[in-house]
């Protein structure tokens, strides 16, 4: 699984041979190092954009909060996960203070009910 490694090395090579053959590199021991550093930080950055375009950073599912307030089943009220406050619909009345766990997402609203026996759900 080496693949992602060698294929930008070998481009980056036969970039600077054909930069030598043709005269573009006056200096090799300057332009060689240079090219390689810039070629591999290239790559990285294409290699984290492509490898974070999978992620949803909005997956709360299987987080456990707090409630802020009362929330009545099938109403709303606001929550507290990982220090942001979260509008919520409750699928069981919760209390102000109960842990509660997320179990489903509607637009940008959490459906949570109360976390029982420190559940996760994964």
């Amino acid at each position: 699984m080496a693949h992602h490694i060698v294929i930008p090395i070998i481009i980056i090579l036969v970039l600077v041979i054909v930069l030598i053959a043709t005269g573009y590199i006056s200096d090799p021991i300057i332009d060689i190092p240079s090219f390689a550093i810039v070629g591999f930080l290239t790559y990285r950055i294409f290699y984290v954009i492509i490898k974070t375009r999978k992620r949803n950073l909005y997956s709360y599912t299987g987080k456990i909060g707090k409630a802020v307030e009362d929330i009545p089943k099938g109403k709303e009220g606001y929550i507290l996960i990982e220090g942001e406050y979260w509008r919520a619909i409750a699928e069981e009345p919760i209390t102000s203070g109960d842990e509660v766990i997320v179990v489903g997402m509607q637009d940008l609203k959490l459906i949570v009910r109360k976390n029982k026996n420190n559940e996760v759900i994964i």
